[in-house]
C-alpha cells in the first residue's frame, strides 16, 4: 500500500469503487449458480449495479480529467473512454449469461485508468506542488 500514499482520498475512492465493480460483476454469476436467493438482495439489483458504475465513472472522469488539464497525457481518458464503450455495448445487448465479462472489462480498463494516471504522476517534473 505504500505504492498508493500519493493518490488524494478521492482517487483512492475511485479505484476502489473500479475495482468493486469488477469484483461484483466477477462474483454475481457464482452467487446465482450456488445461491439463487442471493439474488435478489440489494447488492445484486440492477439500481446498485447503476450506482456502481455511474459513481465509478462519475470519480474517474473528475480525477482523470483534473490531471489531464495538469499533465496533458490523454492515455488515462482513452481508458475511460474504452471502459464508457463496454458499459454501453453492455447496455445495447440486453441482459445476458456474458454481461459479467462486460462488467470486468470495465472495471479493469477503469482501474488502468488510475494505474497509468499514477505513472504519470508519480514521473512528473513539473513545478506543481503534490497534494498529500
Amino acid at each position: 500500500m505504500k505504492r498508493y500514499k500519493h493518490f488524494l482520498p478521492i482517487e483512492k475512492m475511485g479505484l476502489f469503487f473500479s475495482i468493486a465493480c469488477a469484483i461484483h460483476c466477477m462474483t454475481l454469476p457464482i452467487f446465482l449458480f450456488f445461491a439463487p436467493y442471493i439474488a435478489s438482495s440489494f447488492a445484486f439489483t440492477s439500481t446498485f449495479e447503476w450506482i456502481l458504475v455511474s459513481t465509478s465513472f462519475l470519480l474517474a472522469l473528475i480525477l482523470l480529467f483534473r490531471d489531464y488539464k495538469r499533465h496533458r497525457k490523454l492515455l488515462p481518458l482513452i481508458y475511460l473512454a474504452l471502459a464508457v464503450s463496454v458499459k454501453v455495448i453492455e447496455v445495447s445487448l440486453g441482459k445476458n449469461s456474458y454481461e459479467w465479462a462486460f462488467g470486468f472489462l470495465l472495471g479493469i480498463f477503469i482501474s488502468v485508468a488510475y494505474w497509468v494516471n499514477y505513472q504519470h504522476k508519480v514521473a512528473c517534473t513539473c513545478k506543481i506542488k503534490r497534494q498529500a
